[in-house]
């Protein structure tokens, strides 16, 4: 274990994706790659400071009492090697629905799998829309028939044939160049969809969570105004980014025709914003279902909700904004560090059981 007390990360990749754990200690703490290939997790603010220590990945366990969830997600991971957001992401639906978290997060995980797999299906077929629209063929009939049916499939082979020589491209290679752009929007999904893709609705849920902390905090004169405010900049300036990495996916998608002859030269491009739309937004769902579900609440469990909030915000790396976010956050801590409070004493060795409910309530919530 090793402490990193300024922990100011340049990129996303070094800042980790944060993994969706129950032990308390560890909820949202990050998993990255370390100088030899392996994983390593960062710990936030066990000292109630800013600072992060760097723990390996095998030595979890011998490190913080676990629950048995979070041993069964941390073997997955492991297993399956990747840890980027949507790497966790699949690991972390996959280990909710065993019910290690509870029968609520297992039929949230069971519930949005099955709306990925739906949502799978419309990106394809809008796809396939969007290449007949560009060389003039109509896809209506396609719709009638049911894209998943045989008599759809069949429909669809040959309106894909007859554009595919239309565009000069080999029936083949069009299909490789839809699927692979399908694989890249599924997470995000096309605007004019009329059931928008996940991260479109979390960047819906993170004005949402914008507007409400920001409210509260100007209606609020207790310490933990202004870290809810500062908890809303930081939202604010995530959604600035955001869209306008999904202004340039858009209109990539919209010059539908040239993507695809262009393929070659412009897959590098859409699979890196993609790629950045799912960094940008990693970890905010947890965020945004914490504060969701203190809403209602009373007001000392608002207050512990944007204390919890702020000790795992995904502040931009460095290399991502010109505002140093985690300058900032030093400064808020310095000025309220007696309302800033880790989850639990991590000393102890001991779980807090009302602690585990809570966060297991919020991930069947955002899940």
């Amino acid at each position: 274990m090793r402490s990193l007390t300024n922990y100011a990360p340049s990129t996303f990749e070094e800042r980790g994706a944060a993994v969706p754990f129950t032990t308390p200690t560890l909820a949202q703490t990050r998993v990255r790659r370390d100088e030899r290939g392996g994983l390593e997790v960062l710990i936030p603010n066990l000292s109630e400071g800013r600072g992060v220590y760097v723990v390996g990945w095998a030595s979890l366990p011998l490190a913080f009492p676990m629950t048995v969830h979070d041993r069964f997600l941390q073997e997955l991971i492991v297993n399956t090697g990747g840890c980027s957001p949507e790497d966790i992401r699949k690991a972390a639906l996959e280990t909710a629905r065993t019910g290690l978290a509870g029968p609520l997060a297992a039929d949230a995980a069971a519930t949005a799998l099955a709306d990925e797999a739906e949502q799978r299906l419309l990106i394809n077929f809008q796809l396939i829309t969007e290449v007949l629209r560009a060389v003039g063929l109509e896809s209506a009939d396609i719709l009638r028939a049911g894209l998943a049916s045989a008599q759809g499939q069949q429909l669809t082979r040959g309106y894909m044939l007859k554009a595919a020589q239309r565009l000069g491209i080999e029936a083949k290679e069009l299909y490789l160049r839809v699927a692979e752009i399908a694989a890249f929007m599924e997470p995000i999904g096309l605007v004019t969809s009329p059931r928008p893709a996940r991260l479109r609705r979390l960047m819906r849920g993170l004005a949402g969570f914008r507007d409400g902390l920001t409210a509260w905090s100007t209606g609020n004169v207790s310490e933990a105004a202004p870290i809810a405010g500062f908890c809303a900049e930081v939202a604010e300036h995530t959604l600035n980014h955001a869209r306008g990495v999904t202004g340039r996916i858009d209109g990539g998608i919209e010059a539908f025709e040239a993507l695809l002859r262009g393929w070659e030269e412009r897959r590098g491009d859409l699979r890196r914003a993609c790629t950045r739309m799912a960094w940008l937004l990693d970890g905010w769902d947890f965020l945004i279902a914490t504060w969701e579900q203190a809403q209602g609440q009373g007001r000392a469990e608002q207050e512990m909700a944007v204390n919890d909030i702020f000790r795992v915000l995904p502040l931009l790396p460095k290399d991502e904004d010109r505002m140093d976010l985690t300058l900032a956050a030093d400064r808020i801590l310095a000025a309220n560090r007696r309302s800033v409070r880790a989850y639990v004493d991590w000393r102890t060795g001991q779980l807090d059981a009302d602690l585990v409910a809570r966060i297991e309530a919020v991930k069947a919530h955002a899940a």
